[in-house]
């Protein structure tokens, strides 16, 4: 007998994910709370990139830090990262997909491309969840021949 093999998503999560349970939106709060109830339920999996861990590193509250890296530690830490990234990243800034001031944006993007994720997880509605980026996203990696994940907020992975 043939048993069916759950589909799990591969998603690459964001940094805004991570504080998402800190928000002062109570809509944000819930949703990630939702979110990572399923991931701790093993209904996805969870990847960051040190990028990530970075960011986490500069929050100035300690407490608030290790809070953030206690949710951290759900996801796998294997996402691509360097000099390969970060070239791309930089195209993204150059091509105007992702402003310069917000390069981290675009070393998540291209982590998440070169890891051929499903879709990057984000609460980034100013710079990552936009018409334009996906556009320029498409564009750019297809003249690159790198995978193109999907840009997706937390909400459409709890129901």
């Amino acid at each position: 007998m043939l048993v069916a093999r759950r589909y799990v998503p591969k998603l690459y999560i964001e940094t805004s994910v991570i504080n998402g349970p800190f928000s002062r939106d109570f809509r944000i709060v819930l949703v990630s709370s939702a979110f990572w109830d399923r991931v701790k339920a093993g209904e996805l999996e969870a990847h960051i990139s040190s990028y990530v861990l970075f960011e986490i590193g500069k929050t100035a509250d300690g407490t608030r830090r290790d809070k953030l890296l206690d949710i951290a530690s759900l996801c796998i830490s294997d996402a691509p990262n360097g000099l390969r990234v970060e070239a791309v990243a930089q195209e993204y800034v150059r091509r105007g997909m992702i402003p310069e001031n917000y390069i981290f944006d675009a070393y998540h993007i291209a982590s998440a491309s070169f890891g051929k994720f499903e879709a990057l997880v984000t609460w980034n509605f100013e710079h990552i969840l936009k018409e334009r980026t996906e556009r320029l996203l498409e564009i750019i990696n297809r003249e690159k021949n790198i995978h193109i994940p999907r840009l997706r907020n937390p909400e459409v992975f709890i129901w």
